[in-house]
């Protein structure tokens, strides 16, 4: 429970009802946003006016104003689609819908290139450019990003092994991972224990690692020789990929500011092929 909350909720002199409802508040900690004083009211079977009065009791006006102070707590967890839909339905409702998804899209990418660096920018592309192998490896959600970066990246440099689906095609191919190779590694929620194995494998032979995740507490964040972060937060059911796809093309730009006349021969060698092939 939010520290303030708590602090609240400590100390107090409650009635009989109040104890019940304090206690629920206690151990439903990551259902209470997404219910409403008459959801409560009903499980505890209790009055609806109790429960509101408990939650004035601790310094709200109202309960709306109780279940903006958990919103951030919330937006910090992993969330069900239909949790995400009711953390949102405020925006949704909004005549303004296009203008809060603009607001959105515009908000990641700026938090995503603010938090990522220069220098780390460099670094990640340094680590790519100085590999032999390079694993691009992401599924599930990451699974689009991952196949675009990878598929560009392979036009222009050598001995890129993509991977977006967790298969054993992947297992057998990171077994020969060596220590002048690279794993960049797309993990957003819901993470796979897969991801872990990868960079265990990685570290094993020395190989450099680059994480692109969407939090600290992500469990592969900082994990590698390099962590970058992207903004995830959507405004409906499910999480935005913008800011990640957006840091992917930022990379896939500033990598061909470097590329060789090899690259390039082999970029021009590709187009001609492929449209050979129409």
């Amino acid at each position: 429970m939010i520290d303030s909350l708590e602090k609240r909720i400590t100390n107090k002199n409650f009635t009989k009802t109040e104890i019940v409802i304090a206690d629920f508040f206690f151990h439903n900690e990551n259902r209470l946003y997404f219910l409403t004083s008459t959801d409560i009211a009903q499980e505890l079977k209790v009055s609806d006016t109790s429960v509101i009065r408990f939650v004035k009791s601790l310094g709200f006006n109202n309960f709306k104003e109780f279940k903006d102070s958990l919103k951030q707590q919330v937006s910090n967890k992993i969330l069900t689609p239909s949790e995400k839909l009711t953390l949102n339905e405020e925006l949704l409702k909004n005549n303004n819908l296009m203008e809060n998804f603009l607001e959105c899209i515009n908000r990641n990418i700026q938090e995503t290139l603010n938090i990522n660096n220069s220098k780390k920018i460099q670094k990640a592309i340094d680590i790519i450019l100085n590999s032999n192998k390079k694993f691009i490896v992401g599924f599930k959600s990451t699974s689009g990003p991952t196949a675009f970066f990878g598929l560009r990246l392979g036009f222009i440099l050598k001995d890129v092994v993509t991977h977006n689906e967790n298969n054993s095609e992947l297992i057998k191919n990171i077994i020969d991972i060596k220590e002048e190779d690279c794993l960049l590694l797309i993990a957003h929620p819901k993470y796979s224990k897969t991801y872990t194995l990868l960079i265990d494998l990685a570290k094993k032979t020395n190989a450099k690692i680059i994480v692109i995740t969407d939090k600290t507490t992500s469990p592969v964040a900082n994990l590698g020789d390099l962590t970058l972060f992207t903004d995830i937060r959507g405004i409906s059911y499910f999480n935005s990929i913008i800011s990640t796809q957006t840091l992917l093309e930022f990379l896939l730009t500033s990598i061909s500011k470097n590329i060789d006349e090899n690259g390039k021969s082999r970029l021009a060698s590709i187009n001609e092929l492929l449209n050979e092939n129409k």
